[in-house]
């Protein structure tokens, strides 16, 4: 079996290659508690000792291994990042959906694929036999600017190879690839500015109403009007609350959201298709 780690900045993210490799791939959901799943993400059994395995599961100790004495309530609260989302799976691969934003994230994402690479060693008999790592960012300002950042920060798994660019792999000491939300007209952008015209189409006259709405009652200092993204952000959750109030914008993108052939378009299919080609 092969893993594939799917870095994502945040849940919005998530939602998004949850719902594309749902629809384009045909995955199956992974819903099985940490103790079944495939190993090492779930534990090496050791058939003559039930109550101890023989390699423990690398998400009870990615978990576990923090000291809470060290953490403020609300931190204490909330899973560890790296947070472990969702997985998918195919006939032989499965697709680990990883939430990791903030700072020291690069870092953070680094120690997990140096933890899960350490015991994939044929002698203790895991499931899963090979690693591929594929990090999803948004372009903000600049897709080169992104994918020069990206190629810094992440230079301890791209020994032996030059970095990889928006939608493609490379493989030296790990398998690495690249995959920039942005607009292609002009270089820069946010997921948002994909979903946006979903949800533009699902609802389009709440949607119309939504942005007359806010236009008609941000003031110049409020964040919705600084960045493209925060209002798409926002006008895209005033459109949804009609169905979801009080919920995130995770719910108006997920399943009881927008419909699932929203998630069968040029991008989902170009996504899909990367996350396909990992260089094994």
């Amino acid at each position: 079996m092969k893993a594939v780690f799917v870095f994502c900045e945040g849940n919005h993210d998530v939602a998004f290659v949850t719902r594309s490799l749902g629809q384009v791939a045909k995955t199956d959901w992974v819903g099985d508690p940490i103790g079944k799943l495939p190993s090492p993400l779930g534990p090496v059994h050791d058939p003559t000792n039930p109550k101890k395995p023989k390699i423990a599961s690398i998400i009870t100790r990615h978990y576990s291994d923090r000291t809470l004495d060290d953490l403020r309530l609300k931190a204490a609260a909330h899973a560890r990042l790296p947070a472990f989302e969702a997985i998918l799976k195919t006939t032989d691969t499965i697709y680990v959906l990883i939430r990791c934003q903030g700072a020291g994230a690069a870092q953070a994402a680094i120690e997990l694929i140096d933890k899960m690479n350490a015991v994939l060693d044929p002698e203790f008999g895991t499931d899963v036999k090979e690693l591929a790592a594929a990090f999803l960012f948004d372009a903000d300002e600049s897709l080169s600017g992104r994918e020069a950042t990206f190629a810094t920060e992440y230079a301890s798994l791209l020994q032996g190879v030059s970095a990889p660019t928006h939608g493609t792999w490379v493989k030296g000491s790990h398998r690495v690839g690249l995959y920039v939300f942005h607009d292609q007209n002009n270089q820069r952008g946010t997921l948002e500015d994909l979903l946006a015209p979903l949800v533009e189409a699902q609802w389009n006259t709440r949607w119309l109403d939504a942005h007359t709405y806010l236009n008609a009652h941000a003031q110049p200092a409020d964040p919705v009007r600084k960045k493209r993204a925060e209002w798409l952000k926002a006008q895209i959750n005033v459109t949804g609350q009609f169905l979801f109030p009080g919920d995130p914008m995770t719910e108006v993108i997920n399943r009881r959201g927008l419909s699932a052939s929203h998630f069968d378009g040029q991008e989902s299919k170009q996504l899909v298709s990367f996350l396909q080609g990992a260089p094994w």
